[in-house]
């Protein structure tokens, strides 16, 4: 009689584990060879189906194009099934295997033996022998012992907290195939080792290599526009040339202006400006960065239509392989080289990182504007491609709309989870197979039809909720072990059993989510009122100033005052009519919502000198403010009451092309006005006019927010602000420390830094 499976004495799964990592598909030192590892640890890194996939490209290369691989497909269990089944079908088509396992059984897992078994056969199949690396066996069990061996495997996972999200990285991320990096690699840094002068610091370095690097890009963007875009122009119908060379032609036109605002400071030796110019160009070009979300979205749709084109049409085949051979010497083909813009963007972020300093220096605020802005970028662009991806294979995949033909997926919102259950309604007889689809508004309901879904029934979620059946796992002669829960409306349920306790777990757990999604429960916290909202252009967060990600329901618009956020800001946005970032309310006189500095508290826009000083006079020592000056609209003044008095410091602009330096005294410049602001509230004015006391800085800005305090907090150094909750704090900074950090000061005057999570906004403060 078998005896029940223990995961500690197991060594089938470690027999694996050694196979695949003399293929070298995971390191000596990962955590499967930890000696705490369990096989649900093993079984994790096979479950989205990457590593089947690229184990069997590297035992047969070629024989899996990793451009139909879903790289990243945590967000979608559709996407590990497509995974999954290609490397299954790779197996038959290549390899001449049969009796596999089912794509499911991975997934659930229902039966990790059965995936085991598969991979001892391709161990052993000639083509994985040839190369001398041995293969493993394991012996076939019996049904029985196959019960306990996922009832135990049940119990490990179920016994760990269930990752309800993805994993956090990048869909396009850029070591995700080895062959992108390597041919951005070819085409884009092997041509910076010409340089005769060898850099003596690592930041001359890094400066030099996105100098060179943008050279080589702006390159490369050129030819394919003339070598490959132009001439196979009149070789293709105009929708299949717009698909293939989406945006080409605006990449190269960005990228040429901003290599020209590069190219100004490259023989500049002050390392300080150099950094300052950076972050300001960066900036300037972020908002038109944008346009890789549209690129990368379309990226697998051009490249599968372009090998289709060179598959159907041998003419056309034969003019693109002329054209790579002029370009490359055909190293590399237009299909892969099209995928060099999506690796540049994701570079932007890296390389900044490298120049980003220690937070003690004067430039380190600037380069992590700039750098924080860049990953901002790429995480827009990652949400875009992911929802776009998403959104694409289901409309293609999903068939027999029978009661809305034209209904388009992305009315329903993104996509929370997806999984495979079965499921009795409370007016039907049969226990039925059916594949769940969760979004923000809709529960999609189809029957899986070997790589489609058959549409069934859909159901508004806000109208069912979830009434749990606290039953334990039934285990039955086939060794399924069930866990279910209801949907209930009007006292009308729908039945649903999960394979796994933690499967189940996240079906609950994405329902809950979407009533979330739907009416926040931070809404609580806030009388802004706000609806989920699908945004045509890109905008920020009023509140953290970060895009909202996404095609699709990227975050909440106030029907009151237009103001939008992200679910996560909502609790700390505020009251409605009062923008804690001034982006929306209490916009300073004259400003443009374009103006950069809109967004400041020291800012006040366009006042004259004895507005300011009748302002400044009533309110304490070390309060100032900036204004626009009405004679032109870069000329500002700094308006500070010190002393009871109030002195006006005009700041002085400085114009050389199209590089700024503002100052107030040629002692020191500074590459923008935040820049120099942030300067004098730490460092003393006196620097610049020897009037001056050597106490006299910038200590509070003219506005200044309320905030209660949600939390306890004991600072860790002295930089950092302690308070008590409910404590009420005075913000009057936003920049100066880390990311995500402000700055206040409390009512006994300790002033210091704290998180902004830890707050609740209450609005501006009113000086009399």
């Amino acid at each position: 009689m078998a005896t029940a499976y223990i995961p500690e004495s197991d060594e089938l799964w470690k027999e694996c584990a050694e196979w695949l990592t003399r293929w070298e598909m995971i390191r000596p030192d990962h955590e499967a060879h930890w000696s705490e590892s369990t096989i649900a640890d093993f079984a994790d890194i096979l479950r989205d189906g990457v590593l089947l996939c690229k184990l069997l490209n590297k035992i047969d290369p070629g024989c899996i194009d990793l451009k139909d691989v879903s790289l990243k497909p945590t967000m979608t269990q559709v996407f590990c099934l497509r995974n999954i089944n290609l490397f299954l079908k790779t197996c038959q088509s290549s390899f001449g295997m049969f009796d596999l396992f089912k794509g499911a059984m991975l997934l659930d897992p229902s039966n990790i033996h059965e995936v085991l078994c598969t991979l001892s056969k391709l161990s052993r199949t000639e083509k994985a022998l040839k190369t001398g690396i041995p293969g493993f066996s394991i012996p076939k069990v019996k049904i029985r012992e196959e019960a306990y061996i996922f009832q135990s495997l049940t119990e490990i996972i179920g016994s760990q907290p269930p990752s309800y999200r993805d994993s956090g990285q990048s869909i396009i991320s850029i070591d995700s195939a080895v062959t992108n990096e390597e041919i951005y690699q070819d085409l884009i840094l092997v041509r910076c080792a010409i340089e005769q002068t060898q850099p003596q610091e690592r930041r001359d370095f890094v400066i030099r290599e996105l100098l060179d690097t943008e050279k080589n890009y702006v390159d490369l963007l050129n030819k394919l526009k003339m070598y490959f875009m132009v001439p196979l122009q009149n070789q293709m119908r105009p929708e299949d040339h717009a698909t293939v060379f989406h945006k080409i032609k605006e990449l190269y036109e960005i990228h040429s202006a901003f290599l020209v605002e590069l190219t100004k400071i490259r023989t500049n030796k002050n390392i300080m400006f150099v950094l300052g110019r950076l972050s300001q160009i960066f900036q300037k070009f972020k908002e038109r960065f944008l346009i890789y979300g549209s690129y990368c979205a379309n990226l697998t749709r051009a490249t599968n239509l372009l090998q289709d084109l060179c598959n159907q049409d041998y003419g056309f085949n034969e003019t693109v392989i002329k054209h790579e051979k002029e370009v490359n010497n055909r190293r590399f083909k237009l299909r892969d080289v099209l995928f060099v813009p999506m690796q540049r963007i994701l570079k932007y972020h890296l390389l900044l990182d490298n120049l980003t300093t220690d937070e003690h220096n004067e430039e380190y605020v600037e380069m992590d504007r700039a750098h924080e802005a860049m990953k901002d970028v790429a995480s827009y662009i990652d949400e875009v491609v992911k929802h776009s991806n998403v959104i694409n294979y289901l409309q293609d995949h999903i068939v027999d709309w029978k009661h809305e033909p034209e209904m388009n997926i992305s009315s329903y919102g993104k996509l929370i989870k997806d999984a495979e259950l079965k499921m009795k309604a409370h007016d039907d007889q049969k226990t039925r197979n059916r594949y769940m689809f969760i979004f923000d508004k809709a529960i999609l309901i189809c029957k899986a039809q070997n790589n489609q879904f058959a549409f069934r029934d859909i159901l508004n979620i806000m109208e069912y909720h979830v009434e749990e059946i606290h039953n334990a796992a039934v285990l039955n002669n086939q060794g399924d072990s069930n866990y279910k829960f209801r949907l209930v409306k009007n006292g009308k349920q729908i039945t649903i059993w999960a394979h796994t306790l933690e499967l189940k777990e996240q079906i609950v757990w994405a329902i809950n989510e979407a009533h979330d999604n739907i009416r926040p429960k931070s809404l609580a916290h806030t009388d802004h009122i706000l609806e989920l909202t699908t945004f045509a252009n890109p905008i920020q967060c009023m509140y953290c100033c970060k895009y909202l990600k996404g095609l699709i329901f990227q975050g909440y618009l106030c029907q009151i005052c237009n103001c939008a956020v992200h679910k996560e800001c909502i609790q700390i946005s505020g009251g409605c009519g009062v923008s804690p970032l001034r982006l929306q309310a209490s916009i300073p006189n004259g400003t443009s919502d374009r103006d950069p500095l809109r967004n400041q508290l020291w800012y006040v826009g366009e006042i004259d000198r004895s507005t300011a000083s009748e302002k400044l006079i009533r309110r304490e020592n070390g309060t100032f403010l900036i204004r626009r000056n009405r004679d032109s609209t870069h000329s500002h003044t700094i308006s500070l009451k010190w002393s009871g008095r109030v002195k006006h410091m005009r700041i002085k602009l400085k114009i050389d092309g199209d590089i700024r330096k503002y100052y107030l005294s040629e002692f020191k410049f500074f590459s923008s006005i935040e820049e120099m602001i942030l300067r004098y509230e730490n460092y003393s004015l006196e620097e610049n006019f020897d009037s001056m006391a050597d106490d006299v800085k910038l200590l509070y800005p003219f506005h200044q927010l309320r905030a209660v305090a949600l939390r306890n907090y004991d600072a860790i150094d002295r930089s950092q602000l302690s308070f008590k909750e409910k404590e009420i704090i005075i913000v009057i900074g936003k920049d100066g420390y880390k990311e995500g950090w402000w700055k206040g000061q409390t009512e006994d005057d300790q002033i210091g830094y704290f998180r902004v999570s830890f707050i609740k906004l209450e609005g501006e403060v009113q000086f009399d």
